[in-house]
């Protein structure tokens, strides 16, 4: 069971996490953060967050394995208008700061663009945001984060063991679920400002700076040196030694 005391007294924040919404069971916590804001039900910078997630979303259609009482599920409300180009930044605030959070345990977190948490080369979390937008601005966004913490080896699905670790398999103990929501929602208030000023320093995390990456594009494949973001937080990638800008893609 999570306890939202614990994720409050270890909160250093003024807006994100003052309110959180706890579900012992849920199918997903960006859909009950949705449902929240439809019947006005939810604040800017309110938490949604459960023990145990049955339909966790990926990027695409792909599903999030989540070990009901082990892995973090968690979903943070914007109810509030932001441009489109500070918008596409979202997004990767929310994944520097799960980096720092478990860089805060010791580990060495990398980033593959745009929402994949590795360590050592394998999975560990990932970020899904989903937005609203009218006349040229985001009205409001759920950023889904969902983090493997204390999930065993076994915990994982055969075809998922391979490619999926957690924390305290690399660590080698459990952790506190709680102290991880705190300190990731505590980063997440001050990295939004932090990237609008400079992008880049998402790039010390990179799992792929200055290396070949492959991707689809219009039912193409293309492949070309990661290069690292633009002010907008745009891939840069150097395809035939010409620096072209991705908004959108996914990388192999």
């Amino acid at each position: 069971m999570i306890f939202t005391n614990l994720i409050s007294t270890n909160l250093r924040t003024k807006i994100f996490g003052q309110e959180i919404e706890y579900y012992q069971i849920l199918p997903s916590t960006n859909q009950e953060a949705w449902n929240l804001i439809e019947k006005k039900e939810s604040n800017h910078g309110m938490i949604v967050i459960t023990d145990q997630q049955k339909k966790g979303k990926g990027r695409g259609n792909n599903s999030w394995f989540m070990s009901p009482s082990k892995g973090l599920a968690m979903s943070i409300i914007i109810d509030e208008p932001v441009s489109l180009n500070d918008a596409s930044l979202i997004p990767l605030s929310a994944g520097l700061s799960v980096a720092q959070a478990i860089e805060n345990r010791g580990l060495k977190p990398k980033l593959k663009w745009p929402n994949d948490i590795l360590i050592n080369g394998k999975k560990c979390g990932g970020i899904l945001c989903e937005s609203k937008v009218r006349n040229g601005n985001l009205t409001q966004m759920v950023i889904g984060i969902g983090l493997n913490i204390n999930e065993a080896t076994s915990d994982f699905p055969d075809e998922l063991i391979s490619n999926a670790t957690s924390i305290s398999i690399e660590t080698g103990h459990t952790h506190q679920r709680e102290l991880f929501c705190a300190i990731i929602t505590t980063f997440f208030e001050r990295n939004f400002e932090v990237l609008q000023k400079s992008p880049t320093i998402w790039t010390k995390y990179c799992y792929h700076l200055d290396k070949t990456v492959s991707f689809k594009q219009n039912g193409k494949n293309i492949s070309g040196i990661f290069r690292g973001l633009n002010n907008n937080g745009y891939a840069k990638i150097d395809i035939n030694g010409i620096v072209k800008i991705f908004p959108s893609i996914t990388l192999d």
